[in-house]
């Protein structure tokens, strides 16, 4: 991110506000930071920190660009944006098998009424197919959504984590039982995912994000699954791509220059002393790039 005094950044995705926080500690006296959350008890989390140079706001960060012209928010040096889920976020709402909770997995609570537990009982054996498989790029798939179908019609509507676990495992051929866990977890990601629209949400907010940056400007993207990654990285690759023009045109008449340069030509994982004080960082991917 660069941060320096005076500047200002987007923290897109609140979360417990530790990008923020850091910010914060750099960018002061002049400095301000606009941070974005769905999730109302981020916001409300974050109100804790009591800084004159924060700014919060409610919200969708696809809508990012909505968000900045509501708030007056401008002259924007960087923009990160987290996509991983903060740690009241998976001990709640049913987004982790590990306990016993209500299959809800909503971000936002209020503002979005279908939540995993409405899929699971009432879409077809079919929907359910395709969500694991294009969300979770699980390969049981087929037997995971007819055992879903096969249960809310023989015994009851499905309500709660242990028993979509228990309905993975029983699906699962008999030597691959032992691996229910990691088949659960892309199950639930697959799910989380399908209820909050997640790649939709970040198809609409790189475009945007990288239009609001000023020149030098610096947008920081933290993926946590291989779908989220490849939009960050195929988009980030297609600003660095000049002419467009196809192979065989003698000359250029696309017009079309660079608008950006990677900064970030291997993906930025967590080092070995931060994944021993938080293993949860283990999967996470960082992307950046500059705006030329």
């Amino acid at each position: 991110m660069d941060v320096l005094p005076g500047q200002n950044f987007v923290d897109a995705t609140l979360g417990g506000g530790g990008y923020t926080k850091a910010i914060l500690a750099k960018n002061q006296p002049n400095g301000k930071v606009l941070g974005i959350d769905l999730d109302k008890d981020a916001i409300e989390h974050s109100k804790i920190l009591n800084h004159k140079s924060l700014i919060l706001h409610q919200g969708n960060f696809s809508h990012i660009d909505k968000i900045v012209e509501h708030t007056k928010f401008n002259n924007i040096s960087g923009i990160v944006a987290d996509l991983g889920l903060s740690s009241y976020e998976l001990e709640s709402r049913g987004i982790s098998f590990q306990q016993k909770e209500v299959l809800d997995m909503r971000f936002d609570q209020k503002g979005n009424t279908v939540d995993a537990k409405f899929i699971l009982n009432d879409y077809d054996e079919n929907r359910l197919r395709k969500i694991f498989e294009d969300y979770g790029e699980e390969k049981f798939s087929r037997q995971i959504a007819k055992k879903i179908t096969d249960y809310r019609f023989k015994i009851k509507e499905m309500h709660y984590t242990d028993e979509l676990y228990q309905i993975i495992q029983d699906a699962l051929p008999k030597p691959v039982k032992h691996k229910a866990a990691d088949s659960a977890r892309r199950i639930f990601q697959a799910l989380r995912i399908e209820v909050n629209h997640e790649l939709n949400n970040l198809q609409e907010f790189l475009p945007k994000a990288f239009d609001l940056l000023n020149p030098g400007g610096r947008l920081v993207v933290v993926s946590f699954h291989s779908l989220e990654d490849r939009i960050v990285k195929q988009y980030f690759v297609g600003l660095t791509k000049g002419c467009v023009c196809p192979i065989d045109f003698p000359q250029c008449i696309c017009g079309k220059n660079p608008q950006g340069r990677i900064l970030t030509k291997k993906i930025v994982t967590a080092s070995a002393a931060e994944l021993e004080k938080n293993p949860r960082s283990s999967p996470a991917k960082l992307r950046a790039i500059i705006k030329l």
